[in-house]
């Protein structure tokens, strides 16, 4: 094109260029070309490009001015694709039909619409199309030639289904995998399916942690590449320990009525580095990893474990910017599925998704509200933490507390020690410490010239304390057997159970060295060795050894971590997580509580836990507090998930530079500012505030960025001065960092006194334990047990058959019945009220006092409609000691008649009280499991009972009746 065409011009040949189009004039064309853009100005503010595929005419662009809207040049598009093929219908793929592929460009956005979305091949309306026909869509740049070329052959091949949005609203009913799929999974991949037919460019799936999020989008993976006909779906990770987790599902996955797994149907590939080859069908990927690819920047080796946790945010800068990869071109995906999208979609990474022309699917378990906006509120399917724990697809969890006085009050460092010489002596010295920096890890002692005192909330920021560390440590293992994990009561025998196998276990350490003094005082607590506790985060030794190591070994029983282990990894054997680290952020503690959530099969439980029988719950021990507080339905403030967020050296110098423009950052500023301001001494905030405006002070500069970053802006504030007569949307953030910019020796002084920062070590004070016991949700328990007992009243007509079956004291089975009846009506309808919930409700009131909280059933159950029908008198009572108190008055009315029982079947008659407590009913069969059939089972019982009054059938069925129910 010639230099005096308008730069928007330009431009646009320049992207069609780029992307693989020969453009040029029409008095230019060449013989042999098979994809030709055809260069036709029609007026000063629009310029056409005709799209030729082997001579055939397929598609059109229209360029217009930078100011030019891009629907109106759309709509140009279109009129002129309809005249064009009216006029050359001889050289057009379609004949007379509409150019079907239309762009619109004003030379810095592209607008794209494919008319077969909404048509057949013919031009016919499909009769399932959306109203007003195909939706156009932003891209990032112009399709490649061999992209469109293949659409061609799509559409030819598939006349009344010709693209991959037409064949999305096709996708069978049937040939889902009912049985391997639960019930939430399935649910999700119909409304995800739902959605993709509406052709919605963004659709959310929030599934509780443990619920199969993964499985679901590999079965809804392989129905878009088999029966929709995608070419290729990315799914992408933020952490290669969660893209190895992937690829595992997609690996081992076999398709409904396959022999074989889906990678060896459809090429799998876990990219690392190098290129992804044209034939790759399902690609997973770290997020910087792709980005790095996009950019040209050299892709790490494959077992380089530290670059998405520490160098790829500082080489991606702010916002991870984008340029056009012919390697990886917008074109090359169908589907993009983003896991943990509370995570990696925002701020910094977004570009890399946006630059994609694709349908994007998140996954999550927590979003926030910057999930919802980034997928345009498109909530397709939502699966709660407490329907999964009501389905049994996950475990419920109990709190234990550990409180103790530095933790909630802080101590104080002296300025004097006590020091008794040998001879009995008592003299005041000066106190010496320890202090290490924290950058360096260097360690120093110092004297301690006055008392320092600091507050709990100071404690492993400011100050790190020793024995708070020992007496947390030592309180959790004194208690886990008694009172964390206490003994248990067999339900059939009432034998107790205990454990001596330290539970599989999770502790959450504020930072690296917290985590290495938290694996110093357990191993000296449980006097262990360096395999029973190991710390697991990117800083450490071959992470992902450990990791494994700790999901699949015995030997390794805890694990110390801070944020590598916090969210989606899986490791279903964990059973108690302790938190050391207070979380201020809703949804980063819920991710966190989720490690524990995962159910698992009671043998491979046992694989790692020889002592444990059944997992049904797991504990959280919180010895910070984190339960108790109110948390934000937000992000921190320093907001990179990635562990070390962006330094404070980087952020202050990007300010230097003008380029701390993004609220991301700007937040994370505040956030590094705000904890440095609780460790500054006086002189240390003096130097800073020298540097500050007259009467302004540090906390004043701290709280104007978290403004700035709480504001609700674009997510890049541009860099240029608005016009004068313009109103500076961006005024806020300007200011804020203004000084900071303008102000080389505020920096400076930020900076020093952050290199200057050194942790306190308090080996002086000594802890005091204050609490260590068991949290009931008491206000949770009223509320469940109120909703009860209002739902029996409003259906009491409901109710009356088992009433009247309970008060005629019918067979036990047909009050079993009726029973299971009326859980089945409720549970219609409030699918929540489970047994299990209502039973700990029940206990956690302490109507059922001194039950076990867990494992409930029918039979609790039972005990719960006995006592709210006022069947037992005002008191609760155990189902267990009704069904004795049944035995005592039958074993009189025998003894009344003349029949008496020896020791042996009177140890029967016990075993029988066992199964029907358990049961609520008795059969032959019952007899033969368990300990019974150890003893000699049913047939024992015969003969223990031979030539008494009672036959053995009668005598089962005598007992079914009278104890029963």
């Amino acid at each position: 094109m010639s230099g005096a065409a308008p730069e928007w011009a330009r431009t646009a040949e320049e992207a069609l260029a780029a992307s693989g189009w020969r453009v040029y004039g029409p008095a230019e064309r060449e013989l042999g070309v098979a994809h030709e853009a055809v260069r036709s100005p029609v007026s000063p503010t629009l310029v056409l490009f005709t799209l030729y595929v082997h001579r055939r005419l397929c598609g059109i662009v229209a360029a217009g001015p930078a100011q030019g809207d891009e629907q109106l040049l759309l709509d140009a598009a279109a009129e002129q694709a309809a005249r064009i093929a009216g006029r050359h219908a001889d050289r057009a793929w379609r004949g007379t039909v509409s150019l079907p592929f239309q762009y619109a460009t004003n030379g810095t956005a592209w607008r794209f619409r494919n008319a077969l979305d909404g048509e057949h091949l013919d031009g016919t309306s499909a009769s399932d199309s959306p109203q007003g026909g195909a939706r156009s869509r932003r891209i990032f740049a112009p399709h490649q030639p061999a992209t469109v070329e293949r659409w061609m052959r799509e559409a030819e091949r598939m006349p009344t289904a010709p693209t991959f949005r037409a064949r999305l609203r096709k996708l069978p009913t049937t040939r889902l995998d009912h049985k391997r799929l639960r019930s939430a999974q399935y649910r999700s991949i119909k409304s995800l399916e739902k959605s993709l037919a509406r052709d919605d460019q963004r659709a959310l799936i929030q599934m509780a942690t443990g619920a199969g999020k993964t499985y679901t989008v590999v079965q809804s993976s392989y129905r878009l590449l088999r029966h929709a006909g995608a070419r290729r779906v990315l799914f992408l990770v933020d952490r290669n320990n969660l893209g190895r987790q992937a690829y595992n599902e997609y690996r081992d996955f076999v398709p409904l009525g396959a022999r074989t797994p889906l990678h060896e149907q459809m090429p799998l590939r876990l990219f690392s580095k190098g290129a992804v080859a044209d034939s790759d069908k399902i690609v997973i990927s770290t997020i910087q990893r792709l980005w790095c690819k996009l950019t040209g920047i050299p892709v790490p080796a494959e077992d380089d474990e530290t670059f998405e946790a520490e160098r790829a945010d500082r080489l991606a800068g702010p916002v991870a910017s984008v340029g056009y990869c012919s390697d990886l071109p917008p074109d090359f995906f169908d589907v993009i599925v983003v896991d943990e999208c509370h995570r990696s979609i925002y701020g910094r990474w977004r570009p890399v998704l946006e630059y994609f022309d694709a349908h994007v699917v998140g996954l999550t378990a927590t979003p926030i509200q910057q999930t919802f906006a980034f997928f345009d509120n498109n909530l397709v399917s939502q699966y709660t933490y407490e329907q999964a724990v009501a389905d049994s697809v996950n475990v419920d969890y109990d709190i234990y507390k550990i409180g103790t006085r530095i933790t909630q009050q802080g101590s104080v460092i002296p300025a004097l020690s006590t020091e008794v010489h040998p001879d009995g002596a008592i003299q005041q010295v000066n106190s010496v410490i320890a202090k290490i920096h924290k950058l360096t890890r260097a360690e120093q002692w110092q004297t301690v010239e006055e008392d320092d005192p600091y507050a709990g909330t100071e404690v492993n920021h400011r100050v790190r304390s020793k024995d708070q560390i020992r007496l947390v440590v030592e309180t959790f293992r004194d208690k886990l057997f008694t009172e964390i994990f206490p003994p248990t009561v067999d339900q059939e025998t009432g034998e107790v159970q205990s454990r001596e196998i330290i539970p599989k276990t999770l502790i959450f350490a504020q930072n690296d060295r917290h985590a290495d003094a938290i694996v110093e005082a357990v191993r000296s607590a449980f006097r262990a060795g360096d395999g029973f506790c190991r710390k697991i985060t990117s800083q450490a030794s071959r992470p992902d050894k450990a990791l494994s190591d700790f999901r699949n070994k015995r030997d390794l029983r805890i694990a110390v971590t801070v944020d590598m282990i916090a969210t989606g990894t899986d490791i279903p054997a964990l059973e108690c997580l302790v938190f050391m680290r207070d979380i201020q952020t809703w949804s980063y503690f819920e991710q966190m509580k989720g490690r524990g959530a995962r159910t698992i099969k009671d043998a491979d439980l046992a694989k790692v836990t020889a002592d444990a029988v059944h997992k049904d719950r797991f504990v959280i021990v919180d010895a910070v507090g984190v339960t108790e507080h109110p948390k934000t339905d937000a992000r921190p403030l320093v907001r990179d998930d990635a562990q070390p967020v962006p330094s404070l050296e980087r952020l202050l110098r990007a300010c230097g530079e003008g380029e701390l423009r993004h609220p991301d950052d700007i937040a994370t500023l505040a956030g590094r500012l705000s904890r440095l301001g609780r460790r500054l001494d006086e002189q240390g905030r003096a130097a800073i505030e020298e540097h500050l405006e007259p009467d302004r002070t540090y906390e004043e500069l701290v709280r104007s960025l978290v403004r700035a970053a709480a504001t609700e802006q674009p997510a890049v504030v541009r860099a240029e001065s608005p016009a004068p007569d313009e109103p500076d949307e961006f005024a806020e953030i300007t200011d804020a960092v203004d000084l900071l910019a303008a102000s080389e020796e505020l920096r400076a002084a930020l900076l020093k006194a952050a290199q200057d920062s050194w942790l306190l070590i308090d080996h002086l004070s000594q802890d005091q334990l204050l609490e260590a016991r068991g949290l009931l949700d008491e206000e949770e328990a009223r509320r469940v047990v109120d909703d009860w007992q209002t739902y029996m009243a409003e259906h009491a007509d409901e109710m009356l058959p088992l009433r009247i079956a309970f008060q005629e004291r019918r067979l036990p089975r047909e009050v079993l019945r009726e029973l299971r009846e009326l859980i089945g009506k409720i549970r219609a309808t409030r699918r929540e009220w489970t047994e299990a919930r209502l039973w700990k409700a029940y206990v956690d009131l302490e109507i059922a006092r001194g039950a076990a909280r867990r494992n409930a059933g029918l039979v609790e159950f039972l005990s719960i409609m006995r006592y709210e029908l006022g069947l037992d008198g005002k008191e609760f009572r155990p189902y267990r000691s009704t069904v004795e108190s049944r035995l005592e008055a039958w074993l009189a009315r025998q003894e009344t008649s003349g029949v008496a029982f020896d020791d042996r079947q009177r140890a029967w008659l016990r075993q029988v009280v066992n199964v029907v407590a358990a049961n609520a009913t008795l059969t032959v069969a019952s007899l033969d499991e368990g300990r019974r059939a150890a003893v000699g089972g049913y047939g024992d019982f015969v003969d223990a009972f031979k030539g008494s009054r009672w036959q053995p059938g009668e005598l089962v069925d005598e007992l079914d009746r009278e104890l029963g129910a």
